[in-house]
């Protein structure tokens, strides 16, 4: 199980622990006009690695954020950060998409042990404000480490998954998309229609955090799920517009001890796409349905 910490937990863990790694995975939707890797160099956790995002999705894919499947690439990427399977890995952001959950739930794909992975609750706000150490520039470059993956396709759900799901239900499926987007509203993203999945249940991401920031106690958070319907004697899905937001429910779960989850990486912006993929006779085969028609 994956551990959520605080600054004064991390300040004891680098200072006592040894094959610690504290990845900065701040990453930002285009719109914001923010640079991550910028952001960083300018201030970040005193010695902390910066993890690019971008660089584990698949760009064969017409599909923004897709996780790349080739163990090889992500061998090397991994590997050049300095990372092994022995490290336990820190992760933080300074983004209000709460991005360490995304890059957290990559390693478990990878095969990282879930039990050496950590996120730093209140990212670099909330270490800022603990009075820890930050510094600028360019960290040194570790020594590249050979880094075994062990792809976990179980933690993914892909788009033939989510079809059979729909006509055959045995995994509930929780939309972390801003209500108004689930409800119909408009899509950020063009060639998107409006909508959700059927059947699937609304499940912001943002009510998951207090005002500063800071996680909710888990006992708010599943009093939450259950109160919008889902069962937690039963699978879950995670969904939003691209994957990313959609990791922060994954992780809320694994707090709780509920083993059954997965992230449909496709999510909105492969579901409710309007072009038709290939075998596909109509968009009938995605159907979307907004809050009027249910």
């Amino acid at each position: 199980m994956p551990w959520l910490i605080n600054a004064a937990q991390l300040d004891k863990f680098r200072k006592s622990q040894k094959n610690v790694v504290v990845l900065d995975a701040s990453w930002f939707l285009p719109e914001a006009k923010r640079q991550p890797k910028e952001e960083f160099l300018n201030k970040h956790i005193i010695g902390a690695r910066f993890i690019d995002l971008d660089a584990f999705h698949d760009t064969s894919i017409p599909l923004p954020n897709m996780l790349v499947r080739d163990e090889t690439q992500i061998s090397n990427l991994v590997g050049a950060l300095g990372i092994t399977k022995d490290h336990k890995i820190i992760f933080y952001d300074n983004s209000n998409l709460y991005t360490s959950c995304r890059a957290l739930w990559m390693f478990k794909v990878f095969g990282h042990g879930p039990h050496q992975l950590y996120i730093l609750d209140g990212g670099l706000e909330g270490w800022e404000q603990y009075g820890g150490k930050v510094e600028s520039g360019e960290p040194r470059t570790p020594a590249a480490k050979s880094y075994a993956v062990t792809f976990e396709a179980h933690f993914i759900r892909t788009l033939m998954q989510m079809k059979t799901n729909l006509h055959h239900p045995t995994e509930q499926v929780v939309d972390l998309r801003h209500p108004v987007r689930y409800a119909g509203g408009p899509e950020h993203r063009p060639g998107l229609r409006s909508g959700h999945i059927p059947g699937s249940l609304c499940f912001p991401y943002f009510t998951m955090f207090e005002k500063n920031g800071r996680w909710k106690p888990l006992e708010r958070i599943r009093k939450q799920l259950t109160g919008i319907g889902v069962d937690l004697n039963y699978p879950v899905v995670t969904t939003c517009g691209s994957g990313i937001t959609s990791a922060i429910l994954n992780f809320a779960l694994d707090l709780m001890h509920h083993e059954a989850h997965a992230l449909y990486d496709g999510s909105w912006a492969e579901w409710g796409t309007e072009v038709l993929f290939a075998g596909e006779d109509s968009l009938a085969e995605r159907p979307v349905v907004t809050s009027l028609d249910t």
